[in-house]
């Protein structure tokens, strides 16, 4: 087994180092780190907290009992599995149809690499040759989720996405084929591993809805797929439906929702009650998970796409078995009006909160999959005070977004930033100033710095975070954001950070004016300190400083200068680099305008246009 650079990886123990590790035990050891912790179980639900015990406790006990618990789920499979492969491969065919080229491109070359034993995820490359080895130390030298993407077996995705027939890729298929055997003959049911490694419930989830979705496939191509492999995805079925990750919620839950509906939809003659489960986990999500405009509660516009994408899926296939669609139809009608507006123009999510470009399939692909399955997008109310909080200040030359929302569900913190009062900014359909992205989900410095007010574009108060971030998912005392004024082109915001800690309140006002916008800072504090202001630049556009005096700074696109950013009231200001993670495991550097004053002072930028000057 080698990596991209061609070395044989040395043991590394998980969890160690930048590389990432075990991301769920990234607790820190000061006192300031456990009182984060503290104050992220303490906002968690009830179901959250007693899951987490259940968690310990089956780790502990299950694998020191003298019970076969395979041997248990393997006497559940039935005999002569009978498949109606039909509604799954119809939605299949929709879901590959709905995609651009370019994506069906990228996915036939991964199945390919996969079907080789080379599998790429968070950029890092791991080449197992002819034979996975599942218990190599490499593996957990990388952040957990290299290995949740593994063990999800997402070659099986991109292969029947990547728009090839089953007997034109007879090769990739039987490598494929002989992976997942070999991986349930070496990974069974316990064996010190019980909701761990091959049998988390978030991987068990991709696991089944890739495999169901590839049966179906072949199903439709007159090729026979091995009996084993049918039982293989019926067992992780029912070892799902046992384990549904209620605890986590989130995108976990309706990730095992679709999972159980592609398992009863595709074993019907065999269905326990995974679809009608599937259905109500659905309708409750769609009442917990979404807010009043729409947006995924996670306020991920990546995440945002992966559920809608997975609500599409349960109304299509709902619809295909004669079942009620209202709730799911409506909730993911909702989530198409916000995606649609919120990726006008331009077409690709911003990089908001933990989202990175190629993980999720293309924004547009996304919605034409909704389409193609029979849902028309509605516009909910964009300003409701129950909403996302990302508001829209468009003129003439572009758009310039707004974040006036809280951080994201109090009992749900993992992949929210400390993105208080932070705007973006398209000129022309293409991006000026951007979020950053996440780089992995270890907890190492990159993760937080992605999370950090330092990565936003907004304002500090010294070296203060607006909430306390710890591991890789934590947040300490929430801070609350509140619109103190909203006028056409025209919104005020504030939070005040107390507890712990320096108490602060920051107070920001972005309005339009004529074609560019003017962003107004105001930090008070109970002593003395400083504030600092950061305008981070996505990576393709180039920005030139003028005298510092001045507090110019000239911007451009391809050469061509696009606009002119003044800050006012700062006493120092100047230019410098920042990290910029585009897709999961790469590194970008891109300028950012960093202008700092003492408190009690308003720092004032304006950003026009060049043909607004």
């Amino acid at each position: 087994m080698t990596r991209r650079d061609g070395r044989l990886p040395e043991p590394v123990a998980a969890g160690r180092g930048d590389a990432g590790g075990d991301a769920a035990s990234g607790l820190p050891f000061d006192p300031r780190g456990w009182l984060v912790a503290y104050r992220t179980l303490r906002n968690m639900k009830p179901v959250q907290v007693a899951g987490i015990a259940e968690r310990r406790l089956r780790h502990a006990v299950v694998p020191r009992l003298p019970v076969d618990f395979d041997a248990r789920y393997e006497r559940r499979v039935p005999a002569d599995l009978a498949v109606s492969p039909e509604p799954l491969r119809a939605n299949r065919s929709t879901l590959a149809g709905s995609l651009s080229a370019a994506e069906r491109d990228r996915y036939r070359a991964a199945a390919a690499a996969a079907a080789d034993g080379r599998y790429t995820f968070l950029d890092r490359t791991i080449d197992f040759g002819d034979r996975i080895d599942w218990t190599h130390p490499a593996i957990d030298a990388e952040p957990l989720f290299w290995r949740l993407k593994l063990e999800a077996f997402e070659g099986f995705e991109w292969l029947v996405l990547s728009g090839a027939s089953p007997s034109a890729v007879e090769g990739v298929r039987s490598s494929l084929e002989r992976q997942a055997l070999r991986w349930g003959a070496e990974n069974p049911i316990g064996e010190g591993r019980y909701l761990r490694r091959s049998w988390i419930p978030h991987s068990v989830s991709l696991r089944v809805l890739h495999w169901c979705r590839y049966v179906a496939w072949c199903a439709g191509g007159d090729v026979a797929v091995p009996d084993r492999l049918l039982e293989l995805v019926y067992k992780n079925a029912l070892f799902l439906d046992a384990h549904v990750e209620h605890d986590v919620g989130g995108n976990h839950l309706v990730e095992n929702a679709v999972a159980l509906l592609a398992a009863g939809t595709l074993f019907d003659a065999h269905d326990t009650g995974w679809t009608e489960r599937a259905r109500r986990l659905f309708e409750a999500a769609a009442d917990e998970q979404f807010l009043a405009d729409g947006c995924h509660f996670e306020r991920s516009p990546m995440y945002h796409v992966t559920v809608l994408r997975r609500y599409a899926t349960a109304y299509d296939l709902l619809s295909s078995l004669g079942l009620p669609t209202g709730v799911v139809r409506s909730t993911a009608e909702a989530a198409m009006g916000f995606l649609a507006r919120l990726i006008r123009p331009g077409g690709r999510i911003p990089l908001l909160n933990d989202s990175v470009h190629g993980e999720a399939i293309e924004a547009t692909s996304c919605l034409s999959y909704c389409r193609a399955c029979g849902l028309t997008r509605t516009d909910p109310s964009k300003d409701s005070s129950e909403g996302s909080g990302y508001r829209l200040l468009p003129t003439a030359a572009g758009t310039m977004l707004f974040d006036v929302g809280d951080v994201g569900p109090p009992h749900l913190p993992a992949h929210s930033h400390n993105d208080h009062l932070s705007v973006l900014l398209r000129v022309d359909g293409r991006p000026v100033l951007a979020d950053t992205g996440v780089y992995d989900y270890g907890a190492n410095r990159r993760r937080r710095y992605a999370r950090s007010v330092a990565a936003h574009n907004t304002a500090q108060y010294g070296s203060a975070e607006p909430i306390p971030i710890g591991g890789s998912y934590l947040l300490g005392r929430r801070t609350r954001v509140s619109v103190v004024a909203d006028e056409p082109g025209r919104i005020t915001a504030r939070y005040a950070r107390r507890g712990v800690g320096p108490a602060y309140e920051h107070r920001r006002t972005v309005a339009t004016t004529g074609p560019g916008w003017e962003v107004v800072d105001d930090v008070s504090a109970d002593g003395d300190g400083r504030y600092t202001v950061r305008y981070h630049f996505h990576p393709g556009v180039d920005v030139a400083g003028a005298a510092a005096a001045e507090g110019g700074f000239d911007v451009a696109l391809d050469g061509d200068r696009i606009a002119r950013v003044r800050v006012h009231g700062g006493d120092r200001c100047g230019l410098a680099r920042s990290p910029y993670f585009p897709a999961y495991g790469r590194e970008e550097f891109r300028p950012v305008v960093v202008a700092s004053a003492p408190v009690g002072r308003t720092i004032r930028t304006t950003l026009e246009p060049a043909d607004g000057e």
